[in-house]
């Protein structure tokens, strides 16, 4: 018998932490009994009921932004039925069996969503738990529109031996993603947002901690000594690569720190009705160099290169920058994708085995061209 589609399995958990909840509509009675019908394949599942073509919020999420065409469509996928009243389920990418995650959508009845993690072992909270209690704290201190947090807990699905997910309710943000035509101007805008969020937030200046900086020298080195085919960007020396590293990395200043939101790249910003970004995704929050989160705004962009050319540190922040003695603005963003760096084995090879490995070099190619553009 084969294996379940992740989005059969996300409407099965769906359906049981409806059932735990007041915050979320729920089939209860003869409507459970009865169930409803969804399409679905490996990664989506939506009512039938759901009518694709009408302006139903959020509806700007569930289109395709290279086509405009939307991706709520029938066409030759199967049906299931389950108890579950969410509109939309869709499961996160890349996920395995262990750790399924995704979020359902309350498009009709509800505006909400629901954003579920499973646990690798039951006694071990997911980011989600973290990530959540930063985003709590937000409300009307950050310019963009944070999702409000309505509910959160632990449940069990009672279907996989003892299995359990982290999961919270949001109030739905009623957004579009950013176009690849507005992609550049809108990576401009994120890290004016981000500089605004860390002025009000406040900054803190710490040295980079000896187990991070062993850890990112060893993996770089790594990427040198023994690199995968293909890996290394033609025309690029890795001796001397690493030689830059590992003075960047042996540099003693201090680096900026303070509220990260972990991964605010465009595929967690949507464009408001009302022109405004929402930062949605929270679940990696925490305290950290803040370079990380220009490092990602950077690499979710077109041409991570061309825009890191014109990077400059944030008024706001030169004051602080200066006062702390701190490492330079495009350093601090060098260092951060030294440390993003230090799991390259892991993410190359994960994508090898997808078959993706023309993809994973093409990133590759670009994380070492940003890197020499950025190291001294």
């Amino acid at each position: 018998m084969p294996a379940a589609s992740d989005a059969i399995r996300s409407l099965e958990w769906t359906a049981a932490i409806e059932r735990t909840t007041d915050s979320l509509p729920s089939a209860r009675g003869v409507a459970r009994l009865r169930r409803r019908q969804f399409f679905h394949d490996n990664r989506i599942a939506f009512s039938v009921e759901l009518d694709p073509a009408s302006a139903f919020p959020s509806s700007g999420v569930f289109v395709d932004q290279r086509t405009g065409a939307s991706v709520l469509v029938a066409g030759d996928r199967p049906l299931v039925k389950s108890a579950a009243a969410a509109d939309v389920v869709l499961a996160g990418a890349m996920r395995t069996a262990e750790q399924l995650r995704f979020r359902a959508f309350y498009v009709t009845e509800a505006l909400r969503t629901l954003v579920v993690q499973q646990r690798f072992a039951p006694g071990s909270p997911t980011p989600l738990v973290a990530g959540s209690a930063h985003q709590r704290t937000l409300a009307g201190r950050t310019p963009f529109a944070v999702p409000k947090v309505l509910e959160s807990g632990l449940a069990g699905r009672g279907l996989s031996g003892d299995a359990v997910a982290d999961w919270l309710v949001e109030e739905a943000v009623d957004g579009a993603a950013v176009r690849p035509e507005d992609a550049e101007a809108t990576v401009h805008e994120v890290l004016a947002l981000l500089a605004e969020t860390w002025q009000r937030l406040g900054v803190t200046h710490e040295p980079l901690g000896a187990e991070q900086r062993s850890r990112a020298l060893t993996a770089f080195t790594g990427l040198v000594e023994d690199p995968p085919p293909g890996s290394w960007l033609p025309g690029l020396d890795p001796d001397a690569t690493l030689h830059r590293a590992r003075a960047l990395l042996d540099d003693a200043r201090p680096l900026t720190v303070g509220l990260s939101h972990g991964d605010p790249g465009l595929g967690n910003v949507l464009r408001l009705p009302d022109g405004r970004l929402a930062l949605v995704d929270w679940e990696d929050a925490g305290h950290r160099p803040l370079a990380h989160d220009v490092l990602k705004v950077l690499m979710s962009g077109p041409g991570p290169r061309d825009l890191a050319a014109a990077l400059e540190v944030p008024a706001s922040l030169r004051p602080a920058l200066t006062s702390a003695g701190a490492v330079p603005w495009r350093l601090q963003v060098a260092l951060a994708l030294l440390l993003f760096m230090s799991g390259w084995r892991n993410r190359y090879f994960r994508a090898v085995k997808r078959g993706s490995g023309r993809v994973a070099n093409r990133r590759m190619h670009t994380m070492l061209g940003l890197l020499d553009d950025l190291l001294p």
